[in-house]
């Protein structure tokens, strides 16, 4: 196979990138709308704490060499001996996990750990999320790493079509449980890997390298030891927010922070597709010491990207009970009030992975691991005070989910905003944050006063309007008045004519 065909352009990398996304997540979320009606908020909930739980596990365990696997591969080809290695790793990974989950660990840590759920169920959940977090994972990046996008993001759709297939088969004929689920998950993802890996496997080695394994540990090691305190603390924060909710809300209020997480994925499409081109111009303007190519290009984006996230957050909140109950049904209407909340978390997402995007890509790694380390560690006990229960020895206010989307929404708030602080001010830039809320506020105002309009209005007519109806009717008009307000006074999109123009050059630069 000629490796000709895998040397796509920056643009049709983008436009794949930026569809897949589209596709990939529409299927997968509507999969996941069918699971969380299927299992109700309980079992929906010790199916995203299983998965959960190992996946800040699996973190842990990887001290960072996925990403410095990808990096390496990034740079250049390498031998066979390099692939041999790294697999190895993944495998004591995994029989190091494997055999103290089955059978080191006594059931006391068991139970203290996963919350008693039966050790079964939990291998089983260990297995999924280390097929979907390492196996599948190392294969994308392969992919990648030789700009096989459109063929890794083919792969990709394809296996969530496939996946929402057999959950919709599992529907029908009454066997959607938690065992099945992970069970369907370790067969799909390594099924995957191999097909994927066989379309690639000509185009990624170079046969004449000689690999000595003491030239890729030092290698592994010069990359990941800056990392090792990082990632610790990663895992206590993201394993943090996960077990306490279960300790203290218990299953039904994992599951409705579960959904609510998933909802927020529909406003991240343009962010996540707009990433990987943002990095790059990042990393050329900094390597030529572009400071004014550097600013333009921080601001129009960082303002774009909140733009677009707070543009469909802020229409979403509004109709949040109404959604609930269309999509999820009378089980998860208590829910309404953490999904209103979580619709705020986008916005503030995008940002916070533009910033990280631009530690990376100036090499300012050092500095964006102390500042992410100060505060995972200053968020977990907020974390412990706004889940634990009263009664607990060390009391807390026991606010379950709505708590843990308050406290994921403020704080986030606060560290986007002290980490763009730290980059204009080693940038010697203007701190700028009000356009966050000149931008967030009014569209939200709009939305909700369209709302209630509809609603005025069909009274007075004596029309009931069913809430997909009043959903569907309210976009419109949000639209145009929206782009009213923008036409007329442009600053609410944070940008004004010069950051428009400075985003579309940057989209004009990578799409030619």
């Amino acid at each position: 196979m000629n490796s000709i065909i895998y040397d796509q352009s920056i643009k049709t990398r983008f436009l794949a990138t930026l569809f897949a996304n589209i596709g990939g997540m529409g299927l997968n979320f509507l999969a996941g709308i069918i699971i969380a009606r299927g299992l109700g908020p309980a079992g929906y909930g010790n199916f995203n704490f299983l998965l959960g739980s190992f996946a800040s596990i699996i973190l842990l365990l990887d001290m960072g060499t996925a990403s410095a696997f990808y990096t390496f591969l990034s740079q250049r080809k390498r031998g066979k001996r390099f692939y041999l290695y790294y697999f190895l790793w993944i495998g004591i990974e995994f029989l190091v996990a494997f055999l103290l989950i089955s059978f080191i660990l006594p059931d006391s840590w068991k139970d203290r750990i996963w919350l008693g759920q039966k050790r079964e169920v939990i291998v089983l959940a260990f297995l999924a999320s280390f097929m979907m977090a390492k196996v599948w994972q190392t294969a994308t990046q392969v992919g990648e790493s030789i700009r096989a996008t459109v063929i890794v993001q083919l792969h990709n759709i394809i296996l969530a079509g496939l996946h929402l297939g057999i959950v919709l088969a599992m529907v029908s004929v009454h066997r959607l449980t938690i065992t099945n689920l992970f069970l369907l998950i370790i067969f799909e993802y390594p099924l995957f890997a191999i097909i994927l890996a066989a379309r690639l496997r000509h185009n990624l080695i170079e046969s004449e390298e000689e690999t000595h394994l003491s030239n890729v540990i030092n290698e592994f090691k010069a990359y990941c030891a800056p990392l090792v305190l990082y990632t610790i603390v990663g895992f206590a924060y993201s394993f943090a927010d996960t077990w306490l909710l279960q300790r203290f809300g218990g299953a039904v209020q994992q599951g409705f922070y579960s959904i609510s997480l998933k909802f927020t994925t529909i406003c991240l499409i343009a962010t996540t597709s707009m990433l990987n081109i943002f990095w790059k111009e990042i990393a050329e303007a900094s390597q030529r010491h572009n400071q004014e190519r550097l600013y333009q290009l921080y601001k129009s984006t960082s303002r774009a990207l909140c733009f677009v996230s707070a543009l469909g957050a802020c229409f979403l909140i509004p109709f949040s009970k109404e959604i609930i109950y269309l999509l999820l049904g009378p089980r998860y209407e208590a829910s309404w009030p953490c999904l209103a909340i979580m619709f705020l978390y986008p916005i503030h997402q995008s940002l916070g992975q533009i910033n990280a995007s631009y530690f990376y890509a100036t090499a300012q790694t050092k500095l964006y691991s102390n500042l992410s380390i100060i505060m995972m560690m200053t968020t977990i006990p907020i974390t412990y005070f706004v889940l634990a229960s009263p009664s607990a020895t060390v009391p807390g206010l026991g606010l379950g989910s709505v708590g843990l989307a308050l406290k994921v929404v403020v704080l986030q708030i606060i560290w986007v905003n002290i980490f763009s602080y730290f980059i204009s001010k080693l940038s010697r830039w203007r701190f700028d944050f009000l356009y966050q809320f000149a931008t967030t506020i009014p569209l939200l105002l709009v939305s909700f006063t369209v709302k209630q309009f509809l609603i005025y209005s069909s009274h007075l007519l004596n029309i009931s309007l069913h809430p997909l109806s009043l959903i569907l009717c309210s976009l419109p008009l949000y639209i145009l008045v929206t782009a009213l307000i923008i036409y007329l006074f442009l600053g609410l999109s944070g940008m004004g004519r010069g950051g428009i123009s400075s985003f579309i050059s940057l989209l004009k630069v990578e799409c030619h």
